[in-house]
């Protein structure tokens, strides 16, 4: 089958080390849809398949049995950050989705969540006065950061994170570090005490302190009524399957971690990419304003205002389209598998890319540009002409959890952001870092001004 042309020595090893984004792309255009790339030199050399057809989504996400997250991401993922909802398959799977599957419900998430979510960019809001009073700027990007976080804090933890907060931030080169792990044809074990794994094993340590400490401090107080956080809801749920069965502390610290870690930094990256992107539109941004204020005439957004909001839904579509958080989504085939005609071996690392789905030419008309018009279709359409051409929260039983929590929480802020700010911006691209998942590699200065 073809395959992408690298170094005689190394194939594509230091391309996807400089710019592994771009090296899927141009897979994509000069191989195709399924594009085998080499990485490593020889008697080291691995081979992962790049998938970039929609057509194959659900064929591979779809069929959990048949492409298991068995590669090395998931081994290097499940190593630092325990056997969570990210990592987790098979029964194990079943039975953590059983028990979050209350959490994440349709009430909860529009009622009590979301008012955190309100109060949350409320005070954001106030915040940036001082700052827009003389058009200064700020950094969207640490700013999203810190407000997704207090968010994810309190959803996870109930009570003011803020004291918890710096430590969660100063942790965010974890991710990066677990990426380069997981994507390396041969990662230096953990025992070799290399400055980057010590750092790596610090960042853990000092995250999972971070956590263990708030469930031990949760634990103590048994005397108190029952908190309807996430952290609450987990310490005192039962499998509905089985009455007895209860997740241990170290199972719901793994599942906090994981949320903490994807819980504010996609979002926070969604945000800060589409408060540029809308700087740098002032047409766009224009057109949101006006609808806010149609809709809401000055009040305070709420999550029964979002259906009414078409354009500010559309505006979030189409930044999770250009910055999809997971930007890669690695399976590996327990059998031999026919994709597109091409043989692919049994024990293979495939990659199904979103980050090409969302910016092929051959599916959207100038893909590169910022257009929210994209989701404006008639009845019956799909953006992108297939189902997933779009898919920013993955596709099949393993998609995203969170989903709901992010399409609430993303308009939420961006709403209350531009009923009292106008922005602008000098940026003219968004500098990525795809580590885990897709985050700004630089700050985003934004300067805002009260409208």
């Amino acid at each position: 089958m073809p395959s992408l042309r690298g170094a005689p020595l190394v194939g594509a090893a230091l391309d996807l080390r400089r710019d592994y984004l771009g090296t899927l792309l141009r897979a994509a255009r000069d191989v195709g849809d399924v594009a085998r790339i080499y990485a490593g030199p020889p008697g080291w050399r691995v081979a992962f398949y790049s998938i970039s057809a929609p057509e194959l989504v659900l064929e591979i996400l779809g069929q959990p049995d048949r492409y298991t997250k068995g590669n090395q991401f998931y081994a290097e993922v499940r190593k630092a950050l325990g056997n969570g909802m990210l990592t987790s398959e098979g029964d194990d799977w079943h039975r953590q989705r059983r028990f979050l599957a209350p959490v994440f419900t349709h009430k909860r998430i529009s009622t009590t969540y979301a008012a955190i979510m309100v109060d949350e960019a409320q005070q954001l809001v106030r915040r940036w006065s001082r700052v827009a009073a003389t058009g200064g700027a700020v950094d969207v990007h640490g700013e999203m950061i810190d407000l997704t976080s207090r968010i994810i804090g309190r959803v996870l933890f109930g009570a003011d994170m803020s004291a918890a907060v710096p430590e969660i931030v100063k942790f965010r080169f974890v991710s990066d570090l677990i990426l380069q792990r997981g994507f390396s044809p041969r990662p230096t074990p953990m025992c070799v005490p290399t400055r980057a794994n010590r750092r790596l094993s610090s960042g853990l340590a000092g995250l999972r302190a971070v956590v263990d400490g708030i469930i031990a401090d949760r634990r103590r107080k048994t005397d108190t009524v029952p908190t309807q956080d996430l952290l609450g809801l987990l310490l005192t749920s039962r499998d509905v399957d089985n009455g007895r069965d209860r997740l241990s502390d170290t199972e719901i610290a793994d599942q906090v971690l994981i949320f903490l870690l994807a819980g504010h930094d996609t979002t926070a990256s969604t945000l800060a990419c589409l408060l540029v992107e809308l700087a740098r539109a002032p047409e766009w941004q224009q057109t949101l304003r006006d609808e806010l204020d149609h809709v809401l005439a000055g009040r305070v957004v709420t999550a029964g205002d979002l259906a009414a909001l078409p354009w500010t839904g559309r505006a979030v579509r189409e930044a999770m389209r250009l910055y999809p958080a997971a930007h890669s989504i690695g399976r590996s085939n327990t059998h031999e598998e026919t994709l597109n005609g091409y043989r692919i071996p049994a024990g293979s690392a495939i990659v199904v890319s979103p980050w090409t789905i969302h910016r092929s030419p051959k599916i959207w008309v100038d893909p590169q540009t910022f257009d929210p018009q994209r989701f404006d279709l008639p009845g019956g359409q799909v953006p992108g002409g297939h189902k997933y051409a779009w898919f920013p929260f993955g596709a099949g039983p393993h998609a995203c959890i969170g989903m709901q929590l992010a399409m609430l929480e993303t308009p939420i802020v961006l709403a209350t952001i531009l009923q009292t700010y106008r922005l602008s911006t000098s940026l003219t691209s968004i500098p990525l870092q795809p580590a885990i998942s897709l985050h700004p590699a630089d700050p985003l200065p934004v300067q805002i001004q009260l409208s």
